[in-house]
């Protein structure tokens, strides 16, 4: 019996290593297993999770990491011989010491299935020969701005500025990015598809209800405005920030649970179900969501040529208000109890993205989120 148990703790370490070289090795293996296997998952414990209205995932975190600190002063007791004598804090170490091992062998699964091997997808168009051009840039973030501008003026504001919104912002991210893939799906099925549908198929079928954050002003504090935990296959997002980022961010963690892991991609495809939405608010914060990238490309882009810089359109009070993370009240409220420096918090998630991002094979690390600006470009000047 003992060596079954063992054997089968074996067989899942071996399944997990064996999924992630055949990602990093085999060509076309994270496609099937994107398509065909990751929906399996998305579809049976995604959908129990996913009617749990708290962030199970988050709370996953929070108590492994106690429990692991919990598991060290075990260790550290033996280490130091507190033990000697006492047969029944052993017996508890070594029971103890086997459920951890046991539970960082399903973690490892979990990241192995529902995370990094969809790291070594076919990127979004790939196949497209696009040279980059500067005046294309230009254009692109003249539309934007221009789109931006004029939306912006078109809703409710409360005293002080602030747009209002009263609508369920969680079901349309869910319905605006379903628009996205259902008829993609249909035309792939009618052999009428271009490039890009056979990525948007992806996007039909379920989604999982997005969650706010349990502890919104602890993610805040490291920039963070969504999230998509792979253990429960939950799509989260910051409920602190302001209400402009939150339809894009919801589309973007959704974008994650079909499967997009790459951030270029999932923000590329969360811009498109915002743009594509029936919502005029969802479209407006994919503009500004889309505006923020493709601004920051071109003023590096024409770092050296003010006098150009200075002749584009001029972006309005209101949209450079509406692409604020946090009011001033919400950061008071983040800072007031804080535990960490916002500085500190911050380095420490920045370092860890940039790490699990390039042992992912993604070698520019956080940088490749700007990649979105290419993917845009390539949608409305080649790609499709």
């Amino acid at each position: 019996m003992k060596k079954t148990k063992v054997l089968f703790w074996l067989i899942l370490m071996a399944l997990a290593a064996c999924q992630l070289v055949l990602s990093w090795k085999v060509t076309g293996f994270s496609d099937f297993y994107a398509m065909h296997i990751f929906p399996i998952f998305t579809n049976t414990y995604g959908r129990l999770f996913g009617r749990i209205k708290i962030s199970i995932g988050e709370l996953m975190i929070f108590l492994f990491v106690g429990y692991t600190v919990f598991t060290l002063v075990i260790w550290l007791l033996r280490f130091v011989n507190f033990c000697d004598g006492k047969e029944t804090l052993k017996k508890f170490s070594l029971i103890n010491s086997g459920i951890f091992f046991k539970l960082i062998i399903v973690i490892c699964l979990l990241l192995v299935q529902n995370c990094f091997v969809l790291y070594h997808t076919t990127p979004i168009y790939s196949e497209v020969n696009y040279e980059f051009n500067r005046q294309d840039l230009i254009d692109l973030r003249e539309k934007l701005v221009t789109t931006a501008n004029e939306l912006s003026e078109s809703f409710e504001r409360n005293d002080k500025g602030e747009i209002i919104y009263n609508s369920d912002l969680r079901s349309q991210a869910m319905v605006s990015m379903q628009a996205l893939g259902e008829p993609a799906k249909e035309r792939v099925k009618n052999g009428e598809a271009n490039s890009l549908d056979e990525y948007l198929q992806r996007l039909s079928g379920y989604y999982t209800t997005p969650k706010p954050f349990l502890k919104s002003d602890f993610m805040s504090q490291q920039y963070i405005m969504g999230y998509y935990f792979p253990f429960s296959l939950e799509s989260n997002y910051n409920n602190l920030m302001y209400i402009a980022n939150k339809p894009v961010t919801m589309c973007h963690e959704l974008a994650h649970f079909k499967g997009f892991i790459l951030e270029d991609e999932a923000t590329f495809l969360s811009i498109l179900g915002c743009f594509n939405s029936k919502d005029s608010f969802f479209v407006y914060s994919g503009y500004l969501n889309a505006l923020y990238y493709v601004e920051n490309a071109l003023k590096t882009e024409l770092a050296l040529e003010p006098d150009i810089r200075n002749s584009l359109t001029k972006i309005s009070d209101k949209v450079i208000f509406d692409e604020t993370f946090l009011t001033d009240e919400a950061w008071e409220e983040v800072n007031k109890d804080a535990w960490f420096k916002t500085e500190t918090i911050q380095k420490a998630s920045d370092t860890f993205i940039e790490t699990n991002l390039t042992l992912n094979g993604v070698e520019d690390g956080a940088k490749s989120y700007s990649r979105v600006v290419d993917l845009l470009l390539k949608h409305y000047y080649g790609g499709k």
